[in-house]
C-alpha cells in the first residue's frame, strides 16, 4: 500500500470517493475496488486513527443488546462475527467468557440460559462453541479471586478478540491490492458542485498544504464521529444534528495485579451497567471496559478524564476485591467515540441502538452513519450497494466475504514460520510478526533479510527495526504515532506507550522519512503529549508504577 502523492490524483476521476479512513471507510473501499470500481479513500489523520484503534477490541455479537430487544442486530453481528473469523485469521481469535450472575442482578439463571442459547443458535455454529451454565463452585474453581459474596454462578458463552487498528490497517491494505487507492494525512476541506451535485473533492495534504482538486460520480462519508463536520460540507453550519456520540473509556492493568484469565461481563457497582474486565491478547495484561457516556467536546480531543478511571478502578475492585487498586496500577488507558445515530428523546445511551442508516444528503453525498466494527464488512456492502444505485450502475455481487484481508491467508502462516526460523529469527517474534501481519509476515523476513541490523530488537514486545521499515513502505506509516498507536499497538499495552530511553524507533523513521533533527524532536513531543494524557502517572518508572498486589 503506496500513499499517492497529490500531484497524481489531479484531474482524475473516481466512480467513488471515500472520505473516512475508519474500518467502514476502508471496508467499503475494499468492497468497491473488489467490484472492479475505481476508488479513492481520503483520511484526514491516519487509517483508524478515530473509533477504530479504541473500541473493546471485539469482534461479537452484543449479548448485552439482547436486554434491549435488538435480537435482528445481534443476530446479524454473531453471523457477521463467524465471517470475520474466517477473513481475518491471523487478527481474530475466540475465547470464553463469563457472563456473571450475583444477587440483586436483573438477570435470572433461566433468561440467561435463554439469552445464551439464543446466541448459540444465531451464530450458526452451535455446534462447535455451545454455551454452558456454571454453579457458583464452578466459577470460583476457575477465577478464584472473583468477587464469592453473593455470586450465583455465570454463563460460560464464546467470543472473539482482535487488534482493532490492525483488523482496520489489513482491511484497507486489502482495498489497494484490489486496486483503491487511499490517502492518509489529507484532509477534504470541500465538495466539488455541478448543478448542485457532489462530483468530486477538494483535498487538502496535512503535511505540505498542497489542496487538489479530484473528481467522482459519488462521494461517500463514512466518518464516524466526525459525520456532522462533513455533513456541514454540503448542508453548512445550520445542519440538524443526527449524531449521538458516546465516550467509552478503557484502562489496562498487569494480570499479576489483576489475576483474572477469563474475560467476564458483570454490573458495575457505580450505576448498574454491564461492563467487562478482559484478559488481552498481550498474555500479561487486562484491560477493563467501558464508559458510556455522552460526549459533547471536540471530537479530535477525546481522552480519559479523573472520573472515567476511577469509574473502572471501581469496577476493577468489585470484581476481585482482594486487588485494592488505584491510579498507580494502570499501565495504560485509551478514549474512543461510539457514532451513534441519535435516539428518540428520553433514550439512555446504555440503551441507544447500534443499528446503522444510510442516508443521501442535498448534494447527494451518501452518509452512513452508527453501526460497530463486528458488521463492518456488512455495513460496506449495504453502503456500495447504495452507490450503485445512485450511480444507475448494473449491480455488482459483492465478493468480500470470500476474500481474505491483506494477510489472512492461513495457509502461509506454517511455510512463513518454518522460513522465518531458518533465517535465525527467534520465535517469540516469529510469533509477534504473525499476530500482527498474518501471511505479511513474509514480507517482513524479506526486509530482516535485507540488512543484519534489521534484527535488531528497538522496542518493547519484540519491535525489530525490519517492522518499522516494513511498515514504511507497505502500511503507509508517516508518523511516530502512526507506528505506536495503529501499526504496532504499543501505546495501548506498555506502561511507557512503547517509548525507550534511546527511542531508537523515532531514530529509524527519521533515517526512512528524512526528518529533520527539529521534525523528530517534534514528532517525538507530540507522541509523549497523547501517552501523557493517557496515563494517570506518566513519567513515573514503571516498576515504582505498578507495585505488586
Amino acid at each position: 500500500m503506496r500513499r499517492p502523492a497529490l500531484g497524481e490524483l489531479a484531474g482524475l476521476e473516481f466512480d467513488l470517493v471515500v472520505i473516512g479512513g475508519g474500518i467502514t471507510g476502508v471496508a467499503t473501499a475494499r468492497d468497491a475496488a473488489l467490484r472492479g470500481m475505481s476508488v479513492l479513500l481520503v483520511e484526514k489523520d491516519d487509517f483508524a486513527s478515530g473509533t477504530s484503534s479504541r473500541s473493546s477490541k471485539l469482534v461479537h455479537g452484543g449479548l448485552r443488546y439482547l436486554e434491549t430487544y435488538q435480537f435482528k442486530m445481534v443476530a446479524e453481528s454473531l453471523r457477521e462475527r463467524e465471517r470475520m473469523l474466517l477473513m481475518a485469521p491471523h487478527l481474530t481469535e475466540v475465547r470464553p467468557f463469563f457472563y456473571m450472575l450475583y444477587e440483586g442482578y436483573p438477570e435470572t439463571r433461566f433468561l440467561l440460559n435463554l439469552g445464551l442459547t439464543f446466541y448459540d443458535v444465531a451464530s450458526g455454529e452451535w455446534r462447535k462453541r455451545r454455551h454452558s451454565m456454571l454453579s457458583a463452585g464452578e466459577v470460583r474453581q476457575r477465577e478464584p479471586h472473583l468477587r464469592a459474596e453473593g455470586l450465583i454462578g455465570a454463563g460460560q458463552y464464546y467470543d472473539v478478540l482482535t487488534d482493532d487498528a490492525r483488523l482496520t490497517i489489513d482491511t484497507a491494505k486489502g482495498a489497494a491490492e484490489a486496486g483503491a487507492r487511499l490517502l492518509n494525512h489529507a484532509e477534504v476541506v470541500g465538495l466539488l458542485l455541478d448543478g448542485g451535485r457532489a462530483r468530486g473533492v477538494r483535498i487538502a495534504d496535512r503535511f505540505t498544504g498542497d489542496v487538489v482538486e479530484v473528481h467522482a460520480r459519488q462521494v461517500l462519508n463514512a466518518t464516524g464521529p466526525w459525520t456532522e463536520h462533513t455533513r456541514a460540507l454540503e448542508e453548512g453550519g445550520g445542519a440538524a444534528r443526527r449524531m449521538r456520540p458516546t465516550k467509552g473509556v478503557h484502562i489496562v492493568l498487569r494480570k499479576r495485579d489483576f489475576p483474572l484469565n477469563t474475560a467476564v461481563f458483570l454490573r458495575s457497582p457505580d450505576d448498574n451497567r454491564v461492563v467487562w474486565p478482559i484478559p488481552s491478547l498481550e498474555d500479561d495484561l487486562v484491560y477493563i471496559g467501558t464508559t458510556d457516556t455522552d460526549y459533547t467536546g471536540d471530537p479530535d480531543d477525546v481522552h480519559p478524564e479523573p472520573a472515567d478511571l476511577r469509574y473502572l478502578l471501581n469496577v476493577a475492585n468489585h470484581t476481585i476485591p482482594d486487588a485494592k487498586l488505584d491510579e498507580s496500577h494502570i499501565v495504560g488507558s485509551w478514549a474512543g467515540l461510539r457514532p451513534l445515530v441519535a435516539p428518540a428523546p428520553g433514550t439512555s445511551t446504555s440503551n441507544t441502538s447500534r443499528e446503522h442508516v444510510i442516508s443521501t444528503g442535498p448534494s447527494g453525498m451518501l452518509t452512513i452513519s452508527g453501526g460497530k466494527l463486528t458488521g463492518s464488512r456488512l455495513m460496506a456492502r449495504q453502503f456500495v450497494d447504495a452507490a450503485e444505485r445512485q450511480l444507475e450502475r448494473p449491480h455488482a455481487r459483492s465478493t468480500a466475504v470470500r476474500t481474505p484481508i491483506s494477510g489472512g491467508q492461513v495457509g502461509t502462516f506454517g511455510q512463513i514460520r518454518t522460513r522465518a526460523a531458518s533465517a535465525g529469527v527467534p520465535g517469540a517474534v516469529i510469533d509477534s510478526w504473525l499476530r500482527r501481519y498474518g501471511a505479511n509476515a513474509e514480507k517482513v523476513l524479506e526486509v530482516w533479510r535485507e540488512s543484519p541490523d534489521a534484527a535488531e530488537v528497538i522496542g518493547p514486545r519484540h519491535l525489530t527495526r525490519a517492522e518499522v521499515r516494513y511498515c514504511v513502505a507497505e502500511e503507509e506509516c508517516l508518523t511516530l504515532t502512526d507506528l505506536m498507536v495503529r501499526r504496532t499497538s504499543l501505546f495501548f499495552w506498555d506502561p511507557a506507550g512503547g517509548l525507550t530511553p534511546e527511542n531508537a524507533m523515532v531514530a529509524e523513521l527519521a533515517t526512512l522519512l528524512g526528518w529533520s533533527i527539529e521534525e523528530s524532536e517534534r514528532q517525538l513531543a507530540q507522541y509523549r503529549r497523547l501517552v501523557a494524557l493517557h496515563r494517570p502517572t506518566a513519567g513515573q518508572p514503571a516498576d515504582e508504577r505498578a507495585p505488586q498486589a
